[in-house]
């Protein structure tokens, strides 16, 4: 009797461990942390570019805290910020996509265009695995109207994120988007749109007062964005005005290279007004640090510049610089006017 008691004991025992192994998580199980989240949780983008949020692509906005990788995000429950439906969110619009990479040594616009496609998507996405937000620039701009925008509170959205080991939903983050800014430096209120004050360059340096023994500082320069609403070209156009807003020949920008200045296709062509260059919009084409952007990648760096003798001794080196963005495609121009003095070009 002790005996057969022992042999059910152990077959009990064997059981209990067959039953215990059967509950047991698999070491490869897929595992979502209920404290993953967002770090940040307002968004402003401004309307009539596209947008990644974050600007850089190497920041994590999205703090998964040991979540199992790959995540998928989807954005669901997009609302007004009092809970209204906001249907613009649900539709797709025509925008340009890259599909190969672009990289700031193309030849031709035909190589960029072939880099470029059409595609339909949501004005507002999430990216499915890395949890960045992209804010789409429609081509016909006309449906960005019916979008709301600052002051309005504009809306809110939650995001579903998800792995094979389960899901969370991230509640209530902001959307409150700002008008449209065609071009980059501006002098408008991004809330309200009003004007206050002028743009200027960014460097203005060496360059000598006609007649007068100082120098420029960048106030005496302004800066004026101009856009033909009248054509359909992909056109850029510098020009350079005195006091008087007389034409000056950008020639007399003698030591400038006109060919390294902006990413174009063909030739620079010159007027004793203007000097124009054909090119792919928007400017820059993408946020990638090039020979002709900034360190961040994020605008257009442009410098002109000319040497002058001064009192027959030494040359002395000026520059006219900025840095500018521009979104919209068109025939643009920009003028830098010297509105209070006139520059001295000749040598001394």
């Amino acid at each position: 009797m002790k005996k057969n008691n022992l042999t059910l004991a152990v077959l009990a025992g064997a059981g209990m461990c067959v039953t215990a192994a059967c509950v047991k998580i698999p070491a490869d199980a897929d595992y979502i942390s209920p404290s993953a989240t967002y770090t940040q949780t307002l968004f402003e983008p401004v309307l009539g570019r596209t947008s990644l949020i974050p600007g850089d692509p190497g920041t994590n906005i999205f703090n998964k805290d040991n979540s199992t990788s790959p995540l998928n995000f989807k954005i669901i429950n997009m609302r007004g910020a009092n809970g209204e439906a906001a249907d613009i969110f649900n539709k797709t619009f025509p925008v340009l996509v890259w599909k190969e990479p672009y990289t700031g040594l193309e030849k031709t616009r035909e190589e960029i265009d072939r880099k470029r496609t059409i595609e339909q998507r949501r004005l507002f996405e999430v990216r499915e695995h890395s949890g960045q937000f992209v804010m789409w620039r429609p081509e016909d701009l006309a449906y960005l109207n019916a979008i709301k925008k600052q002051p309005d509170p504009g809306y809110k959205f939650d995001v579903e994120v998800s792995n094979s080991g389960g899901s969370k939903i991230v509640r209530n983050l902001e959307l409150k988007p700002l008008r449209p800014q065609p071009y980059e430096p501006n002098a408008f209120d991004p809330v309200t749109g009003n004007s206050y004050g002028e743009v200027t360059p960014r460097v203005v340096s060496n360059i000598k007062v006609m007649y007068e023994d100082q120098t420029m500082g960048s106030m005496m320069v302004k800066m004026i964005f101009y856009k033909n609403p009248d054509t359909k070209g992909n056109t850029l156009t510098f020009e350079f005005r005195d006091s008087a807003y007389r034409p000056i020949d950008p020639k007399l920008f003698r030591t400038t290279k006109w060919e390294e200045m902006i990413h174009h296709f063909g030739t620079a062509r010159f007027t004793p007004e203007a000097v124009t260059y054909e090119v792919a919009y928007p400017i820059p084409l993408s946020v990638r640090p090039t020979r002709y952007t900034n360190g961040a990648g994020n605008r257009a760096m442009v410098s002109f510049t000319y040497d002058r003798m001064v009192n027959g001794q030494f040359r002395s080196s000026a520059i006219l610089g900025t840095d500018f963005a521009i979104y919209e495609p068109g025939d643009w121009k920009i003028v830098f006017w010297f509105h209070k003095r006139n520059p001295d070009f000749k040598d001394n």
